[in-house]
């Protein structure tokens, strides 16, 4: 079972429709968040509190709360519909640029309008809220789907074109007939659907057939739980479930709550089948507390307390999310349907009073327990729903854990794989713009590393150097980042960084990691250590950067202690923009050096002014030395070179002692390799 779930999954994570839809979802967080704060505020359950928003200011702020209720949730299904279809744009086409998909999203709005305002001749904008979440992505898809098609191939007589120099101008005429093709499609299918079934849209057409279902159900456990059911599953396919069962609860529910020998009434659901909203979500809120080790997973859930706690479940339903995850759909249809039945069955016995008094739907869970029951049964009852609602979800919250792991682990390997394989050639978007699977996967790299940049939870690990007796003379910082646990190799932490322009905050953490590190060791082994941080050429050309540096190691106190390496390919590109700014480096107390000597670019111009303190040789330079005699005199003159004009050499990947003796021999007198240590954390160095 896990294993299909997991394909399943996977799957859907490679589904371009899927993928957008996710997207669309997950860019509605700051939309629920700020019109939940309003609602919350604007509906909570303290009287004197709806008094004071009444009164105050002649009723101010309580239109502001309605205004900014109506801009976000208020056009929820609007918002939807635009990150849905620029995702979806996106994946289809990444070839083009952003106009057509700022196209694509128009087509797809103008899809949506015309769907629904083509039967009454004019566009509800009731349509715009929550009730409409389906057929916006519905929309979305097909809108993007459609116009991406005429786009492509509809014929070219049949287009229009403009003269002018504009490019997007010519873009935008040439896309006339496409658009409206897209819109007057759907708004034949809206006059076709209301001929056809009389209904004018369809959420009415779904809410119709809905009703009429419950018109051949006996029994008011068997339609208590099919009500819930329905309701949960349209929520789970990304349709607002209680406005669409709205009106079977106005004809089966609503009069049961006046009646005192029915016991399944819509208050009675309300506050016992679906505590928290669809799903009994409250009770997966606890779950995620409870149970979940995922950090992000904790987050989100502290995050939706204060709405959960007022039944607005908004946020974890999307920002989980709930939606289109199959993992979650079992619970997420069970939990309420076995709260139904608790609480049935405590009402059949005689334990709980029957719910005759309806409750406002922001009352917390426990209180609304004892106001719809007027006894603290009610409340007991509601504690024994949660208990086995918590109990329900946690596995499924475990597992859920275990299966985003696993497609964690594929992502990151096939990410790994593609890094490596196109390091020569990289795409011309980076991967961040990517929308396959090394796009997904390198977002989510990069939203985590600047989460730690942002905390400064940067790793860094200090790989030693020595001298020819063998004592620990300097150290080179080296950033050993992770990802959930995965080590994850230096140069794509560096290549996303730079990419997302996130370096110059990864560098400085580094640098101020290392600097705490140097005070520390110095102290330990001498004055004459030498830490060493990797740095670029383009960095060392910033005066920005070459004046957080200087001003780090004056509040440090680390003069001639630091040491910056920047690669020799780097070096020679930009040398002679970069010199003065060595030499005012120089002058602080920080030394340079050249890392990855002799890769092929060599030029001996930038040795002879003194700018590097220390030329360290390329892994393959050493490598060879033992089959080499014409690698052994290239580094003998270069010791003898380096002697003469002022600057060290330091041989890299000595791995072991053949290689160390033959170093010795051709008079090398500083070391760096594995012979010696791996990089360490900076306790460990001072322990060594």
């Amino acid at each position: 079972m896990y294993h299909r779930l997991l394909r399943l999954t996977d799957r859907m994570e490679r589904s371009r429709v899927f993928s957008s839809v996710r997207k669309g979802l997950l860019m509605l967080v700051p939309i629920l968040v700020t019109g939940s704060v309003a609602l919350m505020l604007r509906s909570l359950p303290v009287p004197a509190l709806q008094e004071a928003l009444q009164q105050a200011a002649g009723g101010f702020f309580l239109r502001l709360l309605d205004l900014i209720y109506d801009a976000t949730l208020g056009l929820i299904s609007i918002y939807l519909l635009c990150g849905v279809s620029y995702a979806y744009a996106s994946a289809l086409d990444q070839t083009r640029d952003d106009s057509f998909r700022l196209l694509a999203v128009i087509a797809s709005l103008g899809c949506f309008i015309a769907f629904f305002g083509a039967p009454a001749g004019e566009f509800p904008f009731s349509a715009c809220s929550a009730t409409s979440l389906f057929s916006a992505m519905l929309c979305a898809i097909l809108g993007v789907r459609l116009f991406h098609a005429f786009t492509a191939y509809l014929p070219h007589r049949f287009r229009s074109y403009a003269p002018g120099a504009d490019l997007h101008f010519r873009i935008s005429v040439s896309m006339i007939v496409p658009l409206a093709l897209c819109i007057t499609v759907f708004a034949l299918a809206a006059l076709v659907l209301q001929l056809v079934t009389g209904q004018p849209d369809l959420n009415t057409l779904l809410a119709t057939a809905m009703a009429r279902v419950f018109e051949y159900l006996p029994g008011e456990l068997g339609s208590g739980v099919l009500f819930v059911t329905l309701l949960d599953l349209l929520w789970f396919c990304g349709m607002h479930g209680g406005n669409v069962m709205e009106q079977v609860a106005q004809v089966y529910f609503i009069p049961a709550d006046s009646a005192p020998d029915l016991i399944v009434g819509k208050a009675f659901l309300d506050n016992f089948a679906l505590m928290g909203g669809c799903g009994a979500t409250l009770c997966l809120l606890l779950a995620l507390l409870l149970f979940s080790r995922d950090k992000d997973d904790r987050r989100l859930a502290w995050s939706a307390v204060p709405f959960a706690i007022f039944n607005m479940n908004e946020l974890l339903v999307f920002g989980l999310p709930v939606i289109l995850n199959p993992v979650l759909l079992l619970p997420f249809l069970a939990v309420p349907i076995l709260s139904l039945v608790i609480a049935y069955g405590a009402t059949a016995l005689g334990f709980l009073p029957i719910v005759m008094h309806s409750v406002t739907w922001t009352t917390p869970a426990l209180f609304s327990g004892y106001i719809a029951t007027g006894s603290f049964r009610g409340v007991i009852v509601q504690l024994v729903i949660l208990i086995a609602g918590v109990l329900l979800y946690a596995p499924f919250i475990r597992l859920s854990e275990h299966m985003r792991k696993a497609r964690e682990n594929s992502l990151l390997d096939d990410f790994i794989h593609t890094f490596w394989d196109e390091r020569d050639t990289p795409a011309a978007g980076g991967y961040l713009g990517r929308n396959d699977r090394t796009g997904v996967m390198a977002n989510q790299l990069v939203s985590q590393l600047r989460q730690d940049v942002e905390r400064g939870e940067i790793p860094v690990y200090y790989q030693p150097q020595v001298d020819e007796h063998g004592r620990i003379v300097g150290a080179e910082a080296l950033l050993r980042w992770q990802y959930h646990g995965h080590a994850v190799a230096p140069p794509i932490a560096v290549a996303l960084a730079q990419e997302d322009g996130l370096f110059d905050g990864l560098t400085h953490r580094i640098l101020e990691s290392a600097a705490k590190a140097a005070a520390r060791l110095r102290l330990r082994l001498g004055s004459t250590f030498q830490l060493s941080v990797n740095v670029t050429a383009g960095q060392i050309d910033d005066p920005a950067f070459i004046a957080a540096v200087i001003k780090l190691i004056q509040q440090s106190g680390l003069g001639h202690c630091i040491c910056l390496e920047i690669t020799e390919e780097d070096a020679v590109e930009r040398y002679d923009r970069i010199a003065a700014h060595l030499d005012r480096l120089r002058e602080s107390g920080v030394a340079a050096a050249i890392d990855d000597f002799s890769m092929g670019h060599t030029s001996l111009k930038y040795l002879q002014n003194n700018a590097f303190r220390f030329v360290k040789l390329d892994g393959s330079l050493v490598r060879s030395l033992p089959d080499s005699p014409r690698s052994q005199e290239i580094v003998r003159s270069l010791i003898d070179l380096g002697r003469d004009l002022g600057f060290e050499v330091v041989a890299e990947y000595v791995e072991n002692e053949t290689l160390h003796t033959l170093l010795l021999s051709l008079g090398c007198r500083r070391f760096q390799g594995y012979l010696f240590s791996p990089a360490i954390p900076a306790d460990d160095l001072m322990r060594l």
